[in-house]
């Protein structure tokens, strides 16, 4: 797998105002899907898809989002929800590109985007953040915590809102953590994370078309039940998770759904050159829904999965590392599968690794596909996927570090859509090659100024609708004592601007800006601006993005 992690540090200083935004800026084979200045939504115009080397699906099902070890999705749709993804609780986020079903199953046949959430680091500790910009756009988080000598809690909070930079594109939302842990001994810790958040989300309509009162609500709680252990030679954890949610849109659907379920993972260094990753996981989800407007049950489904995982890394010699990974899982609709994994690092020389890397991915279809809409086909089968890929790094010093992926993938059985309106027909009809090359590279010529580039091309048989096959990422970040700059561009190709592709969307650069000031000890003010050059450009057909908008705002810690 290759994998690019962000800290909350990194985060902080970019135009980031959430997860998937991060993601986006993070690496260039990652593309977001946005329909203004702030709010994702849901449902038909719903954006906020995220696609790793082309692969995400519509809606968001073939990239997996994982919270502090266990998996996040919509229970009935099987989709993240990414206005739920806020950076109110987020330390550190790893992206995984390529298959990571070995590792969490379904879902994350395309990758998984990992969301580590912070611990507190001793004492009292408290960090306000607020701003307000462009739009009435503001952002105000709030985290709070402290570390005794066996225990600890954690508070976090957020609230984002805009007005819209279009009648009738409003959007709120609200979200509280709390935490709280206790060291039962000098290796085992346990610990309790409950969470609720809730949004209110309309949508404007593309412009040719506009629309007014169209809105989405959303509520969704959890909790997670964690027991964590750290040995000399051994550490893992147990996850016992349970989330729910309510949804109402204007049109009249109206859902409640459940995701519940166990995941248990434990590492060991039985040698000193093997280490042996042990898991399993079960979980539950489903829900109900109707549409009160058209009195039309949907029922209720609910499905089962239970599964078993191992992944190997074994150290022939000094330079060569080789790892295998194999998952057996079972489900109450689809039976079993089994997914592998085969990869090996080879160190050329002082900072130079080549690697090479053969997984399977996959992706169960949602009950939406089963049992819901448009056209709802009990008897389908699994999406899967063969990913082969080589990664060449290079270090050759500690200013500058670089490295290239080739990859190919091998989609098949994609369940596609036929026909037209009302005579629909869901079906594993589909296929396609992804192949592709991603280039990054970080160079420091002085330990005050950064400059990190990073390139992706990808070039499909089927390539998906509003899935670039050009982006280029790249930022210079400035420490000048007195002030940090963060000066950021995105430039991102053509894309399909329909299924059909009958017509595309015109490439676009993007450039941000933030200036970050120190204050006083523990307080900095900033500003930011988004759409630096003011261009003309849309992510989604008839959406057109806001030109120039800022915000300015404060950190306090103490």
């Amino acid at each position: 797998e290759t994998a690019a992690v962000s800290t909350a540090r990194e985060i902080d200083r970019s135009v980031a105002r959430t997860v998937f935004d991060a993601v986006d800026q993070l690496l260039p084979s990652v593309y977001v899907t946005r329909r203004g200045v702030m709010g994702y939504g849901i449902a038909t115009n719903g954006t906020g898809g995220v696609t790793i080397r082309g692969i995400g699906g519509s809606p968001n099902t073939g990239v997996l989002i994982v919270i502090d070890g266990r998996p996040d999705m919509q229970g009935l749709m099987g989709h993240p929800l990414p206005d739920f993804y806020s950076l109110s609780d987020a330390e550190n986020i790893r992206v995984i590109e390529g298959p990571a079903s070995v590792l969490y199953g379904s879902n994350a046949m395309g990758g998984a985007i990992e969301i580590i959430p912070s611990r507190p680091l001793g004492g009292f500790h408290t960090r306000l953040a607020s701003s307000l910009g462009s739009f009435y756009t503001g952002q105000h988080r709030l985290a709070h915590g402290a570390q005794f000598e066996k225990s600890y809690y954690t508070l976090h909070a957020g609230i984002d809102h805009t007005s819209g930079d279009r009648p009738s594109s409003r959007y709120r939302s609200k979200d509280l953590s709390l935490g709280a842990g206790y060291q039962l001994s000098g290796a085992w810790r346990a610990s309790l994370q409950g969470r609720y958040g809730h949004f209110h989300v309309e949508d404007p309509g593309p412009v040719t078309a506009p629309l007014a009162n169209s809105y989405a609500r959303v509520g969704r709680g959890g909790f997670s039940l964690n027991l964590d252990n750290a040995y000399s030679r051994t550490w893992g954890y147990a996850r016992l998770f349970s989330s729910h949610g309510r949804h109402i849109i204007t049109d009249g659907f109206r859902s409640v759904d459940s995701d519940t379920g166990l995941r248990l993972m434990q590492s060991v260094t039985p040698a000193p050159r093997l280490m042996l990753d042990l898991g399993a996981d079960a979980a539950t989800y489903g829900g109900r829904a109707r549409n009160v407007k058209t009195s039309l049950d949907y029922g209720e489904h609910h499905v089962r999965t239970t599964a078993g995982f191992s992944r190997l890394q074994y150290m022939a010699s000094t330079r060569l590392r080789l790892n295998a990974g194999l998952r057996i899982e079972n489900n109450s609709v689809f039976g079993n599968i089994t997914v592998p994994e085969f990869g090996a690092t080879l160190r050329l020389a002082e900072g130079y690794t080549l690697g090479g890397m053969i997984g399977k991915g996959f992706r169960n279809p949602t009950i939406r596909e089963l049992y819901l809409f448009p056209a709802p086909n009990p008897l389908l089968k699994p999406e899967t996927m063969w990913n082969y890929q080589m990664t060449f790094r290079a270090e050759p010093s500690r200013a500058f570090q670089s490295s290239i992926t080739a990859y190919y993938a091998d989609l098949s059985n994609m369940i596609v859509t036929l026909g037209r309106y009302p005579n629909l027909a869901l079906r594993n009809a589909g296929r396609a090659l992804n192949r592709g090359a991603e280039i990054e590279a970080r160079w420091k010529p002085v330990s005050r100024l950064q400059w990190v580039n990073s390139y992706a091309y990808l070039r499909s048989t089927n390539l998906a609708p509003y899935v670039p096959a050009h982006k280029w990422n790249t930022a210079v970040n400035l420490d000048a004592g007195k002030a940090f700059l963060h000066l950021g561009a995105t430039t991102v190709g053509e894309r399909w601007a329909n299924a059909n592709k009958t017509a595309k969307l015109g490439g676009y650069t993007n450039v941000t800006l933030k200036c970050t000031v120190p204050a006083g000890r523990g307080r900095n003010v900033f500003f930011l601006v988004d759409n630096l050059l003011d261009r003309s450009y849309q992510v989604v057909t008839g959406y057109p993005m806001p030109g120039v908008n800022a915000a300015g705002g404060f950190t306090l810690e103490f």
